[in-house]
């Protein structure tokens, strides 16, 4: 596999995962400048976990409560999802 390809496989897991977890990919690389979609993306490309990603994401077809823990973007997705749905309720 390319780099490229292996580079289009892991944005794909990611936004796959954003979905998932209720988060609007288009959404969530505004965050921040942008500067929070350039960090998971980077702890994204550099995780050993992406086979293991992927074929979690084909078992999981449905909405998740949680990120699974092998995704080193845990913490930053559930921060941004709890961040969008207080801007949610103050509008």
């Amino acid at each position: 596999m390319s780099l490229l390809e292996r580079i289009d496989r892991k944005i794909g897991n990611m936004s796959a995962m954003l979905t998932r977890f209720g988060i609007d990919p288009a959404a969530f690389a505004q965050q921040r400048l942008g500067t929070l979609f350039t960090s998971s993306m980077r702890a994204c490309q550099t995780c050993p976990n992406g086979a293991i990603c992927s074929g979690w994401l084909e078992s999981t077809s449905s909405q998740i409560d949680r990120i699974p823990e092998f995704c080193p973007n845990g913490l930053r997705f559930e921060a941004v999802k709890a961040m969008m749905s207080e801007q949610n309720s103050l509008n």
